[in-house]
């Protein structure tokens, strides 16, 4: 009866801290937000006209430009992606649009690539369409939203990480993308048993090495926390290649357009407006 009582006091008291815990842990998510914000809003006042200024210039130009609105928390989904931009960069031009004043000044400092800063979606849109952008890439989808989606005479593409980080970008908003880059066959055949109506056959292009390990996927990818992607089973010049047939079709594809509309006296400005 005695060890009864003191095992119903010890869940008592257990169950009595455990929301102080939550509860603690909410504020601290919270608080940690709010002064995110208050960096942002002190700083970007200082980046944001810059950048706008700079893609505003005629000599700023890019092909393929990577839209990371991340916090400097989820920066790692950026990083492990440059020795494969780096190298694209080599092939065509490439540039990062940041939405984080802090991260924004963390990824100046991991890379030569030129970067440009746009918390909003019409400040991203800005920056897209005025440095005229072909392809606008992803590495976190789960921050795509129908206003990018919009976006006017540009492919989205969608870089799936290799490993166990594939359970966190999967969702209806897949479907937004011109295009699924997948570390491997069996994340095309995930992703199109997952999404109804979804044509995976056509829209994911495989871009990994054949796997040499034989561990569950989950298993790899959990080895690949702080390595990039290359070392994680992605083939960089698979990445590179594709890519650039991706920008080819696009350019076609607004070819043609363009042929099309013209013959109907149509002439559209930059960014596909009327």
């Amino acid at each position: 009866m005695v060890a009864e009582r003191s095992e119903i006091m010890i869940t008592r008291r257990q169950a009595s801290r455990e929301p102080v815990r939550v509860r603690g842990k909410r504020v601290m998510t919270y608080l940690r937000r709010y002064r995110r914000l208050q960096l942002n809003l002190r700083h970007q006042h200082r980046v944001l006209p810059t950048s706008r200024s700079r893609a505003a210039d005629p000599a700023n130009r890019t092909h393929f430009l990577i839209n990371f609105p991340g916090s400097p928390n989820s920066i790692d989904g950026l990083t492990d992606w440059l020795p494969v931009l780096h190298r694209l960069n080599q092939h065509a031009p490439v540039a990062i649009l940041v939405g984080d004043v802090a991260a924004y000044q963390a990824v100046c400092a991991a890379t030569q690539l030129p970067c440009y800063f746009g918390r909003a979606a019409t400040e991203a849109e800005y920056v897209a369409q005025q440095m005229q952008t072909k392809v606008m890439l992803y590495v976190n989808q789960s921050k795509l939203n129908l206003r990018e989606g919009g976006f006017h005479d540009m492919f989205h593409v969608f870089l799936g990480a290799p490993g166990a980080a594939r359970s966190r970008w999967l969702n209806n908003r897949v479907r937004l993308y011109d295009y699924v880059l997948a570390p491997d066959d069996e994340s095309k055949v995930w992703l199109g048993s997952r999404l109804m109506g979804f044509d995976a056959e056509s829209r994911v292009r495989v871009v990994g090495r054949p796997r040499t390990s034989d561990g569950p996927l989950d298993q790899i990818g959990s080895a690949l926390r702080g390595s990039d992607v290359v070392s994680g089973g992605v083939d960089h010049e698979a990445v590179v290649a594709e890519l650039l047939r991706i920008r080819d079709e696009r350019d076609r594809v607004v070819a043609d357009r363009d042929r099309r509309l013209a013959e109907q006296g149509i002439v559209l400005l930059k960014g596909g407006q009327a």
